[in-house]
């Protein structure tokens, strides 16, 4: 077989928890707008680096925002029996979120069960909320994405009633342009686009940082404290892309080091 080369790939939202046993792990989220029939080897494979990298126990998971009936929480094949959680939004009661204290659940009531009759009842409890303008602004804008995905109607009447409040939020620049007024379909693909090509950019960046780490690891077995800070720091796509190459050849961490410090100087 041919030599592989080096490719990464990076969970959505790997965050770094407490257990209520006072044990340390990572979370691997991955946000689903519909189901791919690789997602339980993509998580496996996440879950594997991240277990290698900080040695820490991790735990996928996976929140399938639209319905499907291919969906699953296990992978087995062979010698591999991988099991993680998957969260189906729709199975989720729309009248139990509302019932919390937790107004960051309300953006996705109108995906969950017998949500979309509570939207205006979840738009209340954000504006109700103790939060400032722009955080409200930013969950009604994210209501108004997520319920795009179920609804032509909703994402209108959202904005038609919070438009004021929506336009504190940072994020209404990515659904709003000019000729928005002339239909939200049309404002809403021209912002998605607009925020696809902010969002790939971004990951293919924080991609880049991840393959230059993840390969100093595989190599000699970590990657220290402050080269990590540096390469974190650095923005040129090539310029990362040129220290992966460097990572794959060079003989030491010190000879990557002394590289390293020409994108700093």
């Amino acid at each position: 077989m041919p030599q592989e080369t080096v490719t990464v790939r990076h969970a959505d939202f790997p965050v770094r928890v407490i257990t209520f046993d006072d044990k340390e792990m990572i979370v691997l989220l991955e946000v689903q707008t519909r189901w791919s029939w690789d997602v339980p080897l993509r998580l496996l494979e996440y879950e594997v680096r991240y277990r290698r990298r900080y040695r820490l126990g991790a735990m996928g998971a996976v929140l399938l925002l639209t319905p499907s009936d291919r969906s699953v929480d296990r992978f087995h094949d062979g010698g591999i029996d991988y099991r993680f959680v998957l969260v189906r939004l729709w199975e989720l009661d729309a009248e139990e979120a509302m019932e919390t204290d937790l107004p960051c659940l309300m953006p996705f009531v109108p995906l969950m069960r017998g949500g979309q009759s509570l939207v205006e009842g979840a738009e209340r409890r954000i504006i109700d909320s103790g939060m400032n303008r722009e955080a409200k602004g930013d969950l009604l804008t994210g209501m108004t994405i997520l319920a795009g995905l179920v609804s032509e109607e909703i994402p209108r009447s959202i904005v038609r009633r919070r438009r004021e409040i929506m336009m504190e939020s940072a994020g209404y620049e990515i659904i709003k342009k000019e000729g928005y007024d002339e239909g939200l379909q049309q404002g809403l693909q021209q912002g998605l686009q607009q925020g696809l090509q902010q969002g790939l950019h971004r990951g293919m960046m924080e991609e880049a940082r991840e393959a230059v780490m993840d390969v100093l690891v595989e190599r000699f077995g970590k990657c220290p404290a402050v080269m990590e800070k540096t390469i974190l720091s650095l923005e040129s796509i090539s310029a990362l892309k040129s220290l992966r190459r460097h990572a794959v050849r060079v003989e030491s961490l010190e000879a990557f080091r002394t590289f390293l410090e020409k994108f700093v100087e």
